[in-house]
This record gives structure tokens, sequence and C-alpha cells, in this order.
């Protein structure tokens, strides 16, 4: 097999894969499509990501950085893996042949792979789908096949896109099919998921973090009878963390827009400027609304703990709470209020837990006068914005939090 030297420095723009001198020929010579990602992990536990370009029962051919000569392992599933040594002299640049040295399925151990793991990687996905529908009723096997099929077929292309991981679930126990091999799903999750479509026989989806809260799964459960289904689990957490980082650039530039037309007097903040823009000053007195005979009751519970207030100043205070707190009842179906001060300048905070102001809404929401999402006026924001001095917005899905800073000028009583 030193010929595959010779075919490295003759022709060296050859792949490996076509020379029939770097895996052996015969039946059993497969080369994937797609590669397979694996993982080569050596004896200190340096990993060295590798693709399976081709292969026989016996033999890897695979795309990696990993040196050659050296011993190393490739974890195929949870209880099976191979350890692997690569050969020197066959194969070029990164793409090097590595010998079966032991296969370790659980308590056994085996000098090859059997006909089920082979298929696992060299199979394609028609085979593989007759192989495990076969022991179905026959008035099912096509309608499963189908089913499968199509997922497998979502699947690939999840699987070109490197976050995706095929599983069979039969009777309580999980069989990789293709996809990502050292993807490391919450199985315990995955379990009871699998349960549920299999007694109810429906789809079912579910997203589920980590417990060590570093991923987010997206997991698809397909059933195929009463015990068995397929399970497609994709990461997403690059996926999210590039929404997350659009939404905040997203926002930067609606706070910037905002700010400028407003003239630096109503800001969008987040979490915790809030928090900040919240604790600030004295409280002077707190409460809740939940129906609209509370408003009435709020104004005069804040009238009471302020200073005794020029007419111009309680007015626009009382004009904006009102607005302030009929938004929250309409929007969110009530909320809380507080009211604070700092030296000559009155705080009003206004809080729920509803559904916040969507952004693709939020510049009309805040900036347009007349325009609403319910049922009224929509004069609110503008209103607001009209007789305070200063205004702090937060909101999102879980809530929003409006703050309103008034300047005040006392009066006799």
């Amino acid at each position: 097999m030193r010929r595959c030297l010779v075919c490295a420095k003759k022709e060296p723009e050859r792949p490996c894969v076509e020379c029939r001198y770097f895996v052996q020929q015969g039946p059993l010579r497969r080369v994937p499509s797609p590669p397979v990602r694996v993982i080569l992990e050596d004896e200190h536990g340096k990993q060295y990501p590798a693709h399976i370009l081709v292969l026989n029962t016996t033999e890897f051919g695979l795309e990696t950085e990993a040196p050659v000569p050296g011993r190393y392992v490739i974890r195929l599933q949870e209880s099976l893996w191979v350890e692997v040594a690569g050969v020197p002299f066959r194969g070029k640049n990164n793409v090097r042949l590595f010998d079966i040295l032991c296969v370790h399925r659980k308590q056994e151990t085996a000098s090859r792979l059997n006909n089920d793991e082979y298929q696992l990687l060299a199979g394609n996905a028609g085979e593989l789908v007759q192989e495990i529908t076969r022991h179905l009723p026959e008035h099912l096997q096509d309608l499963v096949r189908e089913k499968l099929l199509a997922e497998i077929e979502k699947s690939e292309l999840i699987n070109a896109l490197r976050v995706g991981k095929v599983m069979k679930y039969e009777g309580g126990r999980f069989r990789f099919l293709s996809g990502q091999v050292d993807l490391e799903l919450p199985m315990e999750e995955a379990e009871k998921l699998m349960r549920q479509v299999t007694r109810q026989g429906t789809h079912q989806r579910e997203v589920i973090i980590s417990a060590d809260g570093k991923n987010i799964f997206d997991l698809h459960g397909v059933p195929f009878d009463h015990r068995s289904g397929g399970l497609l689990a994709f990461d997403v957490t690059e996926v999210i963390e590039k929404e997350r980082r659009m939404h905040q650039l997203e926002m930067q530039a609606y706070r910037e827009a905002i700010a400028a037309v407003t003239g630096g007097r109503l800001y969008l903040v987040n979490g915790e400027e809030i928090e900040k823009v919240v604790s600030e000053g004295t409280e002077l007195a707190k409460g809740e609304v939940w129906q609209t005979h509370d408003l009435p009751e709020a104004r005069q519970a804040i009238r009471d703990a302020l200073p005794v207030l020029d007419n111009r100043s309680w007015h626009a205070i009382a004009l904006c709470l009102s607005e302030a707190l009929t938004n929250t009842l309409k929007h969110a179906g009530g909320g809380c209020w507080q009211v604070r001060q700092s030296g000559d300048a009155v705080r009003i905070i206004v809080q729920d837990r509803g559904p916040g102001i969507k952004t693709s809404e939020l510049a009309q929401a805040t900036l347009m006068q007349h325009y609403s999402t319910k049922n009224s006026m929509g004069c609110g924001f503008t209103l607001m914005l009209y007789y305070a001095d200063y205004l702090y917005l937060n909101t999102g899905p879980s809530g929003t939090t409006l703050v309103l800073d008034f300047g005040i000028r006392t009066a006799e009583r």
C-alpha cells in the first residue's frame, strides 16, 4: 500500500477518496454524503474535529489536522466509541487513513464495525429508513417511512448547518441515526418529550436550556407508533445569540433616533439601567391599579404624598399619571405605581407584566400622535412627552416600566 505515497507524489491534486490504494476496494467501501462529522480525542484529552470522507468496516479515511501517526478515540454514540490509529503513509495533506483498532459497545468489544454501525455511518437515508422500519406492521411502513424521510431531509439541511442530531426512540432507549455526534443533549428532558410523543401520538416541540445554562436546544418529536418515534434536536444557541445581538443593535438605533427626535427627553433603557432609575430618590408612596375605579384613588394617594404643588405642576402630573395607568390597565390588565422625590424633582414610576410594546411598533407608539394598537385615541405618549421633563421606557415580553420625571414648584397650602 505504499503506492498511496507514490500516488501522492505523482498526482498531488487527486482527492484521496478517489485513490483505490487509500481505503481498500470492496463492496463495503463507501463515501458518505455529506461527510460525517466526528471528533478525534487523544490520550491527553485534546480534541481534533474531523470528517469521515470514506470508510469500510475496518478503516476510516478522515480529513483532520490530528497528528499522524497517533492513537485516538472517536465517540459515535453515548455507548459506542472506536479506537483508531493513523497510518502515516496513506493519504496526503489533511486527509489520512486511520485503522480501526477496537470498537467498544457497552460491555463488549470488537475489531470492526457491525452492520448497524456501518450503516449508521455509510448508509444513505433511504437504507436507514428501510432498516429501522422493517419491523413495523406493513400497513404503517409506507406512512412512517414517508414521514421519517421528510424529517431526515430536514435534518440533512440542518446537518449542513452543523447544528442537528437525529435519533430514534424506542422503549425508553435512544439510537443515534445521523447528524452531529458531539451534540450533548439533555437526555432526561428528551426522554420526557418522547414519552409524551408516543403516548399522545402527535408531533411535539420543546425548547429547553442545558443544565449549565450554556446551550439552548430546539427538540422535535415525531411518533412512529405507541412505543417508538424520531427525535430531531437542534442546538440553536448561536442562532438565538445572533438574534439577541441583532435586537441590541436595533434597540440602540431606536434609542439614538428617539432621543434625537425628542430632544433627549425620552430614553429607551435596558433592564439594568431601569433598575437604577427606579431606585433613585426617596419613596413617597406606592400602590396598584387593577380596575378603572383604582385610578382616582391612585391620583389622590399621590397628591396626598406630594408636597403642595402649584396648579400647573399638579395638572401635568395628574394628566400623565392617568395616561400611564390607563395604558397599564388597557394593555396589561393592571400593574403597580410608585412616586419618589429627589430634590425638586418628582418621579412617577408605572410598571406592569404585560406583553410590552413590539419593537416594530415602538417608534409609532411613542412618537406618533393617534397611533394605537388598541381601541383608543392613542395620544398617551405624545401627551406625556409634552408635560413631563424626562421619560424612561423599558419594555419587552416580560413587561413594561415607564418612568416620568417632573420638575416641581411648591405652592402655599
